[in-house]
């Protein structure tokens, strides 16, 4: 079985220097080998690229490990799609990450 990994938003990436993480956020931009993402909090990730992703959409899941300069170093990613977050069904409101890094609450719009 695979180590879980915890769920951790910008803010957290301190706690997490040089263990594996998920961070999920919005695409703002690619350059070369690097992206930023916009996570949960609102808060810029850079993230160093593996070279074997494949983002699609706007919303993308990073598996990666937090590196001393608190850039995530990609291991592995999934596309959220569009919409991540948005619409019927989905997340409506705002969803926060406790400090602990594992667990999450939602707030209704």
């Amino acid at each position: 079985m695979d180590k879980p990994t915890p769920r951790i938003n910008s803010s957290l990436r301190e706690n997490y220097v040089e263990r594996t993480i998920r961070i999920a956020g919005k695409i703002v931009s690619f350059s070369g080998e690097t992206a930023v993402i916009e996570a949960t909090d609102h808060g810029h990730v850079m993230v160093k690229l593996n070279g074997e992703n494949n983002w699609r959409g706007d919303f993308v899941e990073v598996i990666g490990r937090v590196e001393k300069d608190f850039s995530i170093m990609e291991f592995k990613s999934t596309s959220l799609g569009e919409d991540f977050g948005k619409g019927e069904g989905g997340l409506k409101g705002e969803a926060r990450f406790s400090g602990d890094g594992e667990t999450c609450s939602h707030t209704a719009a």
